[in-house]
């Protein structure tokens, strides 16, 4: 069976095992119209990974099947099957909130290694790196697959699908296979021996609060025994810290997110910056591995601190179109006149507008007071948009070293910049599109398509890492440090 076959078997068998708001064939298909024509009309990327006929099949059978009366979950889920395949991690689809999952959550924390599942918390008597392999007469295999569809990523990289998986899996599972009130689950613990238990769902609250204790939190490598507070500290900060080594001389940058306000962000760098230098660190780690983007400026300006040279980031942005596309069922967005037709009005080519030059390239030169040492920039699936971006200037920079694994935003391109919110009238989905394409500045063109920012030293997270608690990545450059 060919793949536009697979993906409409798929469609047809996708059925919701839990009741939730029935919407007859007439307002389905205005809401899949809506859907289809926010992508065909704005989406500047349509076609970079499924061309065109195969696009326009995948709509028009998804379209035919729309024949009945259907749940708002079930077209959420056909719609999820499509933006699947455009392949652009800034497109994202939010279920209807008919979906009352707060009370029925899974009840175990898991971590993805290798592409299986594995219990990161010591919660239930299940020792922690013990492997997932059925639940409820579900291979792990086979949940794995169908819960990808719903964790957007640039591209074919599945680094970033399995950072959000394993993050919202008591969501994803009930999208795809309903509400549970227990789980029969099966696995293996570290010492080889298979066993089922019967667990009982629990609530969204108590998992939350469980998932703080992760192991791949890494709270044991740091010797911290509150890991609440180590998590409040190093994982859910979204301002950036420092921390050091002293013994090596270094000093560790934590920067979750580049979402803070641009002059708060500049003021704190300058802030930290003087710390370091005080301290006469000459070694130099920027953490990037939780920051999924933010205000672009803030990574520019970020590593105008280690760069000891002009430095670029893009080369082009492209729109296919200036006016954003049905406007009626818009909720929010930013500045369409400014962003959109004062940007590109002047700049048309033969199928939408084209910027040649990066606004920001006058921002991207070696700051009066950079960081003169070493510098080693540690990266992973969660890193995206802007932190991916920061990413790519040191992938690019020979004199700075990137660790870790593949980041979730693409090497050649991504979708960003403009995010338009939308909502459907009928089913009351969600939808985020962008509308910018932007053409990133590389200098190793061997890279395959649709691949994230490939690290110069990939460090595997491996099952012994988790059961230890151990920090692999930041491991192996304080490694090199001590040498």
């Amino acid at each position: 069976m060919n793949r536009i076959g697979c993906i409409v078997l798929l469609i047809l068998l996708s059925t919701s095992l839990f009741a939730q708001k029935k919407i007859d064939s007439t307002k389905a298909k205005e809401d899949f119209k809506i859907f289809k024509n926010i992508l065909k009309k704005g989406h500047p990327g349509l076609y970079d990974y499924i061309n065109e006929f195969e696009y326009d099949s995948l709509i028009n059978v998804t379209e035919e099947s729309l024949s009945q009366e259907i749940t708002d979950i079930d077209l959420f889920k056909r719609m999820q099957q499509i933006t699947d395949q455009i392949r652009d991690g800034h497109l994202m689809l939010f279920a209807p909130n008919t979906v009352k999952s707060t009370q029925y959550y899974f009840p175990l924390i898991l971590k993805i290694i290798q592409a299986e599942f594995y219990v990161d918390t010591d919660d239930f008597e299940i020792p922690i790196g013990s492997k997932i392999t059925d639940i409820n007469g579900v291979s792990a295999v086979t949940i794995l697959e169908a819960l990808k569809k719903y964790a957007p990523t640039d591209g074919y990289n599945l680094t970033r699908k399995y950072r959000d998986i394993e993050l919202k899996f008591g969501l994803y599972y009930i999208y795809e296979y309903g509400l549970q009130k227990e789980y029969i689950i099966q696995y293996i613990e570290p010492n080889g021996v298979s066993k089922t238990v019967t667990l009982p769902a629990e609530s969204f609250v108590n998992a939350k609060h469980r998932n703080i204790k992760r192991n791949s939190y890494f709270s044991n490598y740091h010797n911290a025994t509150d890991k609440v507070a180590f998590f409040s500290k190093h994982i859910n900060n979204k301002e950036p810290f420092v921390y050091y080594k002293e013994d090596l001389k270094t000093a560790i940058l934590v920067v979750n997110s580049f979402g803070v306000d641009i002059r708060a962000f500049k003021s704190r760098l300058v802030q930290l910056f003087k710390e370091i230098k005080k301290k006469k660190m000459k070694h130099l780690i920027i953490d990037i591995r939780n920051n999924d983007g933010g205000f672009r400026p803030n990574s520019v300006h970020l590593y105008s601190y280690v760069s000891n040279k002009l430095f670029k980031q893009r080369t082009s942005a492209f729109v296919s179109s200036i006016e954003v596309p049905e406007k009626s069922h818009v909720t929010r967005t930013y500045g369409e006149k400014e962003f959109l037709k004062d940007k590109f009005y002047q700049h048309p080519t033969y199928n939408g507008w084209k910027l040649d030059f990066d606004d920001l390239e006058t921002m991207m030169v070696p700051h009066k007071d950079r960081f003169k040492g070493k510098t080693y920039i540690l990266a992973g699936g969660t890193t995206f948009s802007a932190g991916s971006a920061l990413a790519l200037l040191a992938k690019n920079d020979p004199d700075v070293l990137l660790v870790g694994e593949e980041t979730g935003g693409g090497y050649y391109t991504h979708i960003g910049q403009f995010p338009v919110y939308y909502e459907l009238p009928n089913s009351k989905i969600i939808m985020i599109m962008s509308m910018e394409k932007i053409k990133h500045y590389v200098k190793d063109t061997s890279i395959p398509r649709g691949s994230g920012v490939p690290p110069d030293r990939a460090i595997t997270f491996s099952v012994e890492d988790l059961i230890q608690g151990k920090d692999a990545q930041l491991d192996y450059i304080l490694r090199l440090i001590k040498g």
